[in-house]
C-alpha cells in the first residue's frame, strides 16, 4: 500500500440487491399520510361536520365579542373541511345532549388545532350550564 492513499473500502451492494430489501411490509412508513384518520378510531369528517353544525346552531352563553369568536371559530373549521354552514337560528332550549356528544369527540378528533378550540368551548358551554342551574333556567 502506498503511502498518503486510503486503503479502498469494499463497496456496499445496493439497497435493491441486498437481501433486507427483500422483505414486504404489508403497511409502510412512506403511505401512514394516505392512512385514513377513521381507521385508527377518529371521528370522520362527516361526522365532525355535523357536530361543527350543531354547535354553530346552539344557544351560545356570553358577551357579543365571545359568540362573534366562537361562531367565526367554528365556521372557519367547517371551511377547512370543505363544508359550509348552513344557515339558520340558533336553537333555544338546554343543550346537555350537546354537551355529551362534544365530550364524547374530543378524545377523537385528528386536527389539534380543532381539539384545542373545542376543548375551549366547552369549557364555555359548561360555564353557561352552570350558570344558567345557578339561577335555576336549566
Amino acid at each position: 500500500m502506498e503511502r498518503g492513499r486510503r486503503p479502498i473500502r469494499p463497496t456496499a451492494t445496493p439497497p435493491e440487491t441486498s437481501a433486507e430489501a427483500l422483505i414486504a411490509c404489508s403497511s409502510p412508513p412512506c403511505f401512514l399520510h394516505e392512512l385514513d384518520p377513521t381507521y385508527l378510531g377518529y371521528l370522520g369528517r362527516e361526522e365532525v361536520a355535523a357536530l361543527l353544525r350543531d354547535l354553530l346552531t346552539a344557544e351560545q352563553p356570553g358577551t357579543f365579542l365571545e359568540m362573534a369568536w366562537l361562531r367565526g371559530m367554528l365556521r372557519r373549521h367547517l371551511a377547512s373541511l370543505g363544508e359550509a354552514p348552513e344557515p339558520g337560528a340558533p336553537a333555544a332550549g338546554p343543550q346537555e345532549g350537546l354537551l355529551c356528544r362534544l365530550r364524547e369527540a374530543l378524545p377523537r378528533l385528528h386536527d389539534e388545532r380543532l381539539r384545542g378550540d373545542l376543548t375551549d368551548l366547552l369549557a364555555i358551554l359548561e360555564h353557561g350550564a352552570q350558570q344558567r342551574s345557578s339561577r335555576g333556567l336549566a
